[in-house]
């Protein structure tokens, strides 16, 4: 699981230098839009870039969300896509 969380890292940081760039810590916790509770950390990616991490995650692990039981709606943490990449491979 380390391996994927590795992976979904490194594609977020290619997505969004300024993070990787400011030092941000990327955790399981961290929310991918916006978080409800103000202690979470955020990423803020927005629609556009969620789609890129996406199809990037999509295209590394060889894999079509689509064709999984797999909602891209039900993805709110970085833990979550994690997990939903593990489960598909």
């Amino acid at each position: 699981m380390t391996e994927v969380l590795n992976v979904v890292t490194r594609a977020i940081i290619d997505i969004r230098p300024d993070l990787g760039e400011s030092g941000a810590v990327i955790t399981r916790e961290s929310a991918i839009f916006y978080a409800a509770d103000p202690e979470q950390p955020v990423l803020g990616l927005d629609s556009v870039e969620a789609l890129e991490l996406i199809t990037t995650l999509e295209q590394e692990f060889g894999i079509e969300l689509a064709d999984t039981d797999i909602r891209i709606g039900d993805l709110h943490t970085v833990g979550d896509v994690v997990d939903a990449m593990a489960g598909a491979m």
